[in-house]
């Protein structure tokens, strides 16, 4: 198993920087051939806005967030833009690189299509922004893995919010587990609390 590349500088001080995804991938078929590809979680990184005629707005490409986070600019692999409120964080976007987070990110159709309604329709809350990296080199996941990346955490983007912005990928099963996945409303048992303990749910 090939191992992951060193993550980059982390100017942030993120308490999630450590953490990590693996994904496998079999070649030719061959199943001792199995390789995991092992992705890694860095932030949240806070977004900064600007104020304009008493309106927040994220500046196209935010050369102020590179400014503070420059390792991550030529980095790939997906990200999720979301808000932090109080101890908690809700996902609005998720997206996936083909070239880097630099020239990705903050696009004008990104900020115009995604973030821009979330934060004028966010009462309050701090735009944050995680990035899952993917390994360099030989250790390096081809761009069908990312893409499996991205719609697996849009799948469990859309069980954490409906609301998404994301379009596609969306394809939500339609069975859910009573207090641990999908369960709606209504007072968690313990034996479901136990449950998503032990299962890392």
């Amino acid at each position: 198993t090939p191992k992951s590349a060193p993550a980059p500088n982390n100017t942030s001080g993120s308490t999630n920087a450590g953490c990590s995804i693996r994904l496998r991938n079999w070649n030719d078929g061959d199943d001792n051939n199995m390789q995991m590809k092992l992705f890694k979680i860095h932030g949240p990184f806070d977004v900064p806005v600007e104020t304009a005629k008493k309106n927040s707005y994220i500046p196209i490409n935010c050369p102020e967030f590179w400014k503070q986070h420059p390792g991550y600019k030529t980095e790939k692999g997906c990200y999720v833009f979301g808000f932090r409120a109080g101890k908690g964080f809700r996902p609005v976007y998720i997206g996936k690189t083909k070239n880097s987070f630099g020239s990705e990110t903050f696009t004008s159709h990104k900020i115009a299509q995604h973030y821009a309604p979330a934060l004028a329709n966010t009462g309050k809350g701090t735009p944050v922004i995680f990035f899952v990296t993917a390994p360099n080199g030989k250790g390096a996941p081809p761009k069908a893995m990312i893409g499996d990346l991205e719609t697996f955490l849009i799948q469990v983007g859309v069980a954490r919010n409906p609301d998404l912005s994301n379009i596609q990928n969306r394809q939500e099963a339609n069975w859910g587990i009573k207090g641990a996945i999908r369960g709606g409303k209504g007072k968690t048992s313990v034996a479901a609390k136990q449950f998503k303990q032990m299962m890392g749910i």
